[in-house]
């Protein structure tokens, strides 16, 4: 992994192992790179009790019986699904720019380039996917109870109670933030 971080770095001084990262992984950045960004999308998804706090009056009354951070909602759970994707992924793609060996040997090669790229998928479609739409949900009430008929017309309750699995929009928000301290901390260590 460059230490670089994706500075440009003359092909025939880079060793055969980064020649072949930057030819076949799904997402050519460095490994810093992507777990820095699992990072930000976490950081992304602590808002999601700060977003349900501020719900205006109207919403919180129509669709919350006690205090709507602690209620157990399905969007908080699709959203913290998300961030343990992106915390996962943060960290395999930390500890993978931690490695001290620039030039491993063949026949790990293509071990380290398939676990970069199905963490890089578990951070940048799984992760990405729970944590934006879980949020995005959850913010459906700021646009007023009124034009949140549309919502409910297609289908989509932002505040369905979820028991089967209790997860708040508080713990979602505490998990996402534990797990931003947790990547970025490794990024860090890896520089």
């Amino acid at each position: 992994m460059t230490k670089s971080d994706d500075s440009f770095v003359e092909p025939g001084d880079r060793s055969r192992y980064e020649l072949m990262r930057a030819k076949h992984l799904m997402v050519p950045l460095s490994a810093t790179r992507k777990a820095r960004w699992c990072g930000y999308l976490l950081v992304l998804a602590t808002f999601a009790a700060p977003i349900v706090f501020t719900l205006p009056g109207p919403v919180r009354e129509a669709h919350f019986a006690g205090d709507p951070v602690r209620s157990p909602l399905g969007a908080a759970a699709v959203a913290s699904f998300g961030v343990l994707c992106l915390t996962l992924a943060g960290i395999g793609l930390g500890a993978l720019a931690r490695m001290e060996n620039r030039d491993p040997p063949e026949s790990r090669v293509w071990t380290l380039i398939g676990l970069e790229d199905a963490l890089s998928g578990i951070g940048f479609i799984t992760g990405f996917l729970g944590v934006v739409t879980g949020v995005g949900i959850l913010a459906i009430g700021h646009v007023g109870i009124d034009r949140m008929e549309w919502f409910f017309d297609v289908g989509v309750d932002p505040y369905l109670t979820f028991g089967s699995v209790p997860v708040t929009p508080l713990a979602t928000s505490a998990l996402a933030l534990i797990g931003a301290v947790a990547v970025f901390g490794i990024v860090r260590s890896a520089r």
